[in-house]
């Protein structure tokens, strides 16, 4: 059995250089970082920015400049959402309606765990140029009624 006392006082020691370390280094210039923009007008949006927050968080050094304040979430002008039928299942789901709700992907792998956690609802992944998506996921995205679309840098 491990010393409780002896645990805390090892990870107490941790925090503490890591805080030291993070104080340390100089913090990157906020206009390196790309800025997001967030529309949070449901309950929805919000769980969707919290995936969001939590996809970047998998990374190690965005997670960091996250925790540090670093990395800039803006506040968007909401726009009228309109609430996606459920796509009827086919061999190949209908194109994305204009008014869709679609969540965005910008680095990364898309898995099936990925598609999984995703808010219900959506019709439409809007992947960036470097997300590359698994074999897995693209089955899992077809029995949803999800659409990929690449994003042009």
């Amino acid at each position: 059995m491990i010393d409780r006392t002896l645990l805390r006082d090892l990870v107490k020691a941790v925090i503490a250089e890591e805080v030291a370390a993070i104080r340390k280094s100089s913090p990157a210039p906020m206009a390196s970082l790309p800025e997001e923009r967030v529309a949070i007008a449901s309950d929805a949006d919000l769980v969707a920015f919290a995936r969001r927050v939590l996809s970047l968080a998998g990374d190690p050094g965005k997670a960091k400049d996250i925790a540090a304040g670093r990395y800039p979430f803006r506040l968007a002008q909401a726009a009228p959402r309109h609430v996606a039928t459920p796509a009827p299942q086919s061999a190949a789901p209908a194109p994305a309606a204009p008014g869709a709700q679609s969540h965005r992907i910008d680095s990364g792998v898309v898995t099936e765990s990925t598609l999984n956690k995703l808010p219900r609802g959506l019709s439409r992944l809007l992947l960036g140029p470097g997300v590359t998506v698994t074999p897995l996921a693209k089955d899992r995205a077809r029995t949803l009624g999800l659409t990929f679309e690449r994003i042009k840098p």
